[in-house]
């Protein structure tokens, strides 16, 4: 038996999910999955997912040129179903992988937008001084030329809540210089990130990880 295959995504806008991306999901009710085999589709998915709820749609987020980026995402049609799918589904082993499945945050994590600004006093903003690490900020190192910003925002939600994750791009092509930084909320995150990640493949890339020695 099995689900029919679900027709091909439309050509989404290259970095964005082709159809989820442009609807936002009912606020609690959409799950982040990361760690997937590249084999795992949207099928699989939903069959794995289906275990612990009512799944209203899901997309493996792809390259350009159709492979998976290795994470997801998943509707369920209620916010229980999706703090089950978590409680039950975290570290579950789908196609060999230990997957990861958090609760997706509508458009990012903006909100905290200005917490944590540093410690005070002290003249003129760094002026003479050359270092001035807030402890939240990691410099991420040697990314595959097709990494975008939402890329990184979706592989370090994994080790926590991402306030901001720019992928540095040449102007005139918009293409990636191979580096780019990733601001967490709390200084354990962003540990997290450079002992998680550090030396991790992104794309047959291993990612070289430290912490922001100058924001």
């Amino acid at each position: 038996g099995g689900v029919g295959g679900g027709g091909g995504g439309g050509g989404g806008g290259g970095n964005r999910l082709s159809t989820l991306g442009d609807q936002p999901a009912i606020d609690g009710c959409r799950c982040y999955v990361g760690n997937l085999a590249w084999e795992t589709t949207e099928e699989s998915l939903i069959a794995h997912c289906t275990a612990v709820g009512t799944v209203v749609q899901s997309e493996v987020a792809r390259q350009p040129g159709g492979r998976s980026k290795g994470w997801g995402l998943v509707d369920y049609d209620n916010a229980d179903a999706a703090n089950n799918a978590i409680a039950q589904l975290h570290n579950s082993d789908l196609q060999g992988r230990s997957i990861i499945v958090r609760l997706e945050r509508a458009g990012g994590a903006n909100k905290s937008e200005g917490q944590g600004a540093g410690g005070g006093g002290g003249g003129g903003a760094n002026v003479g001084r050359p270092e001035a690490s807030s402890g939240l900020q990691i410099v991420v190192r040697n990314l595959p030329w097709s990494t975008t910003s939402e890329d990184l925002r979706q592989v370090f939600q994994q080790v926590g809540n991402v306030i901001k994750a720019d992928s540095i791009c040449h102007a005139d092509t918009g293409r990636s210089k191979g580096w780019g930084t990733v601001l967490f909320e709390t200084r354990e995150q962003a540990q997290a990130a450079i002992q998680g990640f550090n030396g991790v493949e992104l794309e047959h890339r291993p990612m070289q990880i430290k912490l922001d020695r100058y924001d």
